[in-house]
């Protein structure tokens, strides 16, 4: 028996995934769909590779079997496999699909606004904070699905009011409780942002939110076109996703095959330099986390772009955590031993112009190193001192060879 799942993209149905009985995924295009492919991994002119399908849909979900089975048990999934848990949880994913069970269709018509009191968002941060794999609320008519691995929850602003995200009514933010062994954690996620934007990246709008006791760090989302009332979805996937790659091998990829991906589409190396900026800061901030999953791509009838920046967050603060860098530099794993020798041999490897990318990424140093201070302002004192002195260390290789 073969399971399916209609695919909308951006209120217009453009396929069908379907599984078969040994578990294999493949997507069929409707005819009539957009140029646009759903997926660099899902092209339009050829046939996609045996796991590309699966996977895609596998990065729309948590990371963690844990977290995984909380979202069947809340939704009444029949089973925590990625079908089923999609056709409860499709209605507001990453990106600008909406998937629903075959011949179910969409709500065209009024939203279904569901609100989220100060109450219910309070309740939702701290059940979080308790148990990081209650993802998805009991006790509210919530419908949505988020990949990675901390936990996190959805909303929808709607004219300055909070509602919980279904099909009808896209989520805007994104709130994730730091654990409260993570002291400043929120904070200092939210000036990272501010620092990117500082220091001329694209970056969303970031802050902490609060309610009532509770706090969590508060993002806008950057694949929501929020110009009208009822936010619309804008079509993005990361970097797993446009590489057939599945969630737990979201550390495999190196800097220098997402370069290499980005190649194919973009043959005047625009996407690459937008990359390697965001690499750049990701490196130098000591972002040891950034991984396939936090690059994504945004595509669009008019072309393919790189995101904004986010998930940035200065791992370092907490030691516990492995520093190496997810994405090397050409060999360099910590980010204080990263140089100029480093990045020219990246861009080498990825047939980039040498002088081109080092001026690109001198930039982000020198820009780091000017902005640093304001940005982290309201940290705690020892945290700001300390991302003081590690980012002096991680630019300073490139920041003196500017002066």
């Amino acid at each position: 028996m073969t399971a399916a799942l209609d695919a909308f993209l951006e209120g217009h149905f453009v396929g069908q995934f379907r599984e078969d009985n040994t578990g294999a995924v493949n997507f069929v295009y409707d005819d009539a769909a957009p140029a646009t492919p759903l997926s660099l991994s899902l092209p339009r002119d050829r046939p996609a590779t045996r796991s590309a399908a699966g996977h895609f849909l596998e990065n729309f979900l948590p990371d963690h079997s844990a977290t995984r089975a909380r979202m069947a048990e809340v939704y009444g999934s029949p089973s925590a496999n990625t079908f089923d848990l999609l056709a409860e949880s499709g209605g507001d994913i990453a990106g600008g699909l909406v998937l629903v069970r075959e011949g179910t269709g969409i709500n065209t018509g009024e939203p279904e606004l569901n609100p989220a009191t100060e109450r219910d968002i309070a309740t939702r941060i701290a059940a979080l904070k308790r148990d990081p794999d209650a993802w998805v609320p009991t006790d509210a008519p919530a419908r949505f699905s988020l990949g990675g691995t901390q936990g996190k929850f959805a909303l929808a602003l709607v004219d300055d009011d909070w509602y919980w995200s279904n099909a009808t009514v896209p989520s805007t933010h994104i709130l994730k409780p730091a654990r409260p062994s993570f002291r400043g954690l929120e904070q200092a996620e939210t000036a990272s942002l501010r620092l990117a934007n500082a220091v001329g990246l694209h970056a969303p709008m970031a802050s902490v939110l609060a309610a009532k006791d509770q706090t969590a760090y508060l993002v806008e989302r950057f694949d929501r076109d929020t110009t009208r009332p009822v936010a619309t979805r804008i079509h993005a996937e990361d970097l797993a996703q446009a590489s057939a790659t599945s969630p737990d091998k979201k550390y495999d990829m190196t800097a220098t095959q997402a370069l290499t991906l980005l190649a194919t589409v973009d043959r005047d190396s625009r996407l690459a330099h937008a990359f390697v900026e965001q690499l750049a800061f990701n490196t130098m901030l000591g972002n040891a986390d950034a991984h396939a999953k936090n690059y994504s791509l945004l595509l669009r009838p008019s072309g393919i772009t790189l995101s904004p920046l986010y998930d940035v967050v200065p791992v370092g603060l907490y030691p516990e955590y492995h520093q190496d860098l997810a994405m090397h530099i050409s060999g360099a794993k910590r980010p204080q031993t990263v140089g100029a020798d480093h990045w020219r041999k990246l861009a080498t490897m990825a047939d980039l112009e040498p002088d081109e990318v080092l001026a690109l990424v001198t930039g982000i140093a020198v820009g780091i190193a000017e902005h640093a201070d304001a940005a982290y302002e309201a940290l705690a004192d020892d945290q700001r001192r300390f991302l003081r002195e590690q980012l002096v260390r991680n630019t300073e290789k490139l920041t003196a060879a500017a002066r």
